[in-house]
């Protein structure tokens, strides 16, 4: 089983992720609270647009204070328990699949690979932590598009790469 997924074909930067350091990941979330979100990305950075105005007209009156680094007990062991998983689509903008990629095909160790339309892998959940633990056996990520998270479906495991392709 490998520890890590390698992006490569059609991508201007071949990357190589390693889940095990996700759980530092401010972008990660608790599966077991997972709601499926239906704002467009639009929708999405307006929200972050007005959530920042606001704070930033609020330390123009109030000044600013420095973040608190400190994580309360219970903070703590939520992380040791939970059930985490990352959206997919931060990792593929960064490495830029060309204009003709189509597909993604995700290779599988000991099974065979599954292919699937760019736009839908971009909408996918990694689950890389259950129980708080990196995922082991047939990780080191479990694939789940919002839909068969919620319907609590089988993901696809033991993805060892991802490859970008154009179905011609």
């Amino acid at each position: 089983m490998s520890d890590v997924i390698v992006f490569k074909g059609a991508i201007s930067f071949p990357i190589t992720l390693d889940p095990t350091v996700w759980v530092f990941d401010d972008r990660k979330f608790d599966l077991r609270e997972y709601v499926e979100e239906n704002e467009s990305v639009e929708q999405k950075q307006s929200k972050y647009l007005q959530g920042t105005g606001t704070q930033w007209d609020k330390e123009l009156r109030e000044g600013s204070e420095p973040p608190s680094e400190r994580k309360t007990l219970a903070q703590e062991r939520k992380v040791l328990e939970g059930d985490y998983g990352i959206r997919l689509d931060p990792f593929i903008t960064i490495a830029e699949p060309l204009p003709e990629v189509t597909h993604v095909r995700l290779h599988r160790e000991d099974q065979d690979p599954v292919e699937l339309p760019l736009a839908e892998a971009r909408r996918a959940i990694l689950q890389f932590a259950k129980d708080g633990k990196p995922i082991r056996e047939k990780g080191p990520v479990y694939f789940y598009l919002p839909e068969t998270l919620l319907a609590k479906e089988t993901p696809i495991d033991g993805i060892t790469m991802m490859e970008f392709i154009s179905s011609k």
